[in-house]
């Protein structure tokens, strides 16, 4: 199906993954607001990127002499929490090794927040 069809009929993907691929993105925020539009409800997003310190990015990312980004967790969780992703689960670790020396990395495991309108006066259907 193409994907101007999919986005139409309501559905979107089940599962988006991007392993090394945010490394070619600086500011994350317009991105992991896209995904969450081609998402179905609850969808997770797993991705890795390259690990700065506060320290290091008062930004929340930079750019490193590799041409590739790096990014704190805590921008990261920002940016996902605005785009309607919540933590599921986090890892530090190695996505690869260059030069021969380990690349500094995490892996993040979001899901889309799935929200209930609520309903007549203000209460959700949970609460009726």
């Amino acid at each position: 199906m193409p994907l101007p069809d999919l986005l139409r009929g309501g559905a979107g993907f089940d599962l988006i993954v991007a392993a090394d691929v945010l490394v070619y993105f600086g500011e994350l925020g317009p991105l992991l607001r896209n995904f969450a539009r081609l998402s179905a409800a609850g969808a997770p997003l797993v991705f890795s990127c390259e690990r700065a310190t506060a320290d290091e990015a008062a930004a929340g990312w930079r750019l490193l002499p590799s041409g590739r980004f790096a990014h704190t967790k805590e921008y990261v969780v920002r940016e996902a929490a605005a785009a309607g992703y919540r933590l599921i689960a986090y890892e530090e670790m190695t996505p690869r090794v260059e030069k021969g020396v380990p690349v500094r990395g995490h892996l993040f495991t979001l899901g889309l927040v799935v929200w209930e309108a609520p309903v007549q006066g203000g209460a959700t259907k949970e609460e009726l």
